[in-house]
């Protein structure tokens, strides 16, 4: 008996790899591809420690756009009052882009939403010395032939407080 591999088939078979944790590798650079975040190379938060800092904090932005909206800005306040409280050691910052684009434009837009971020935190009251910044590139990027939609859930930086 033959099986054939429909789309269903392939779609299933992008979802085992997507769980299984697969990195790409593009570029001489490391773009994160599975939405099981990374916790990047110097940020010491392993999940472990409280339901503190276990939570994400979230930034969305525009296409194309790494300039954050202003709304922002109490929620930083918070983050920073919330992270001092909890005698935090740093904040992370993992910035992320859509699909729209290149992946190399993507990982420089991510940087760049990230570094923001960063600044915007550090205006806060966070010391830019006990922050660290890792930016993931392309939300989904390895699927990026299949699902080439520009979400907002794609156009983030996530935040995350670290012992």
């Amino acid at each position: 008996m033959e099986w054939k591999m429909g789309a269903m088939g392939r779609a299933l078979a992008a979802m085992a790899l997507l769980f299984a944790g697969a990195t790409l590798v593009a570029g001489g650079a490391v773009a994160q591809t599975s939405e099981m975040h990374t916790q990047g190379h110097k940020c010491r938060n392993l999940g472990k420690s409280s339901k503190v800092f276990d939570k994400n904090y979230y930034v969305y932005f525009e296409t194309n756009s790494s300039r954050i909206d202003p709304k922002y800005e109490k929620e930083f306040a918070r983050i920073v009052k919330l992270a001092k409280g909890q005698n935090a050691g740093q904040i992370c910052v993992f910035g992320k882009a859509s699909k729209v684009g290149n992946q190399a434009g993507n990982i420089v837009l991510s940087q760049k939403r990230a570094q923001n971020v960063a600044a915007a935190m550090e205006a806060a009251g966070w010391p830019r010395s006990k922050m660290v910044i890792n930016a993931e590139g392309e939300a989904w990027g390895w699927l990026q032939e299949t699902m080439t939609w520009d979400s907002k859930e794609d156009r983030r930086v996530r935040i995350r407080l670290s012992r």
